[in-house]
């Protein structure tokens, strides 16, 4: 798999289209990610989102919380057009914001009192460096107590348990009618070399906890299927 350009608007209407094939895990975690929003969110706080997309989630999101106000962010204009023709119902409830975020110490976000941070599949972008400063830009939006939710891919770091990971993914692959076990790569070195394509810079399980814990917050793994997880911090 190549480099996937979301500025696009030929491949941000592909994604759209077809956003599980390759993640048959989408579907579960992001119920997960959506249960915790409805069953914490203050009314008349704000949900920041880094990495609207074309405004799946959010579209979700107005169903289970029909009182949410929202900002998100992509750095996409292509995405977010789809996100405006989706969610023309909720236009009084939600703000879009471009930004790049390998520069997020720089995005000015609405004053708000931020409650909840949540990011679905866009930060596995960022560099080690990167995601430190963007753990730290989150801890310092959330007001106290407030949950940063993420939902992202992971890295794949025990080579020598590759073959597990593939007996997996086809697994997956048979109960979902998914394409994980062929697009991953065959060996270890296939599948390194599979991300660097796609421009993918995952972090492992261990380093994002790791990182989270020194931005502050009080951080765990909810849940993880193969390479997509489901972590969640709190602000103290």
């Amino acid at each position: 798999m190549t480099y996937q350009d979301f500025k696009n608007p030929d491949v941000a209407q592909a994604w759209d289209a077809d956003n599980r094939s390759l993640n048959p895990s989408r579907s579960e975690q992001l119920d997960m990610l959506l249960t915790v929003i409805a069953d914490h969110y203050q009314a008349g706080k704000t949900i920041l989102d880094l990495g609207m997309g074309t405004g799946l989630v959010e579209a979700m999101l107005f169903q289970r919380v029909p009182q949410a106000q929202v900002v998100g962010v992509d750095g996409s204009a292509a995405m977010l057009e789809l996100a405006h023709e989706r969610l023309q119902p909720h236009a009084s409830q939600y703000t879009a914001l471009i930004h790049d975020f390998s520069d997020i110490a720089t995005l000015q976000l609405p004053p708000s009192a931020y409650q909840i941070v949540f990011s679905v599949q866009t930060l596995h972008h960022l560099t080690d460096l990167q995601m430190g400063e963007a753990y730290r830009f989150i801890y310092d939006t959330l007001d106290a107590g407030g949950l940063f939710l993420l939902l992202d891919r992971i890295a794949v770091v025990q080579g020598g348990l590759y073959d597990v990971y593939r007996s997996l993914w086809a697994r997956q692959d048979a109960l979902h009618q998914s394409k994980v076990h062929g697009a991953e790569g065959a060996t270890f070195a296939e599948h390194q070399a599979v991300v660097a394509g796609r421009g993918d810079l995952p972090l492992g399980l261990e380093r994002h906890l790791e990182l989270l814990k020194q931005a502050g917050f009080e951080a765990a793994c909810m849940h993880l299927q193969t390479n997509r997880a489901l972590l969640v911090g709190r602000r103290g």
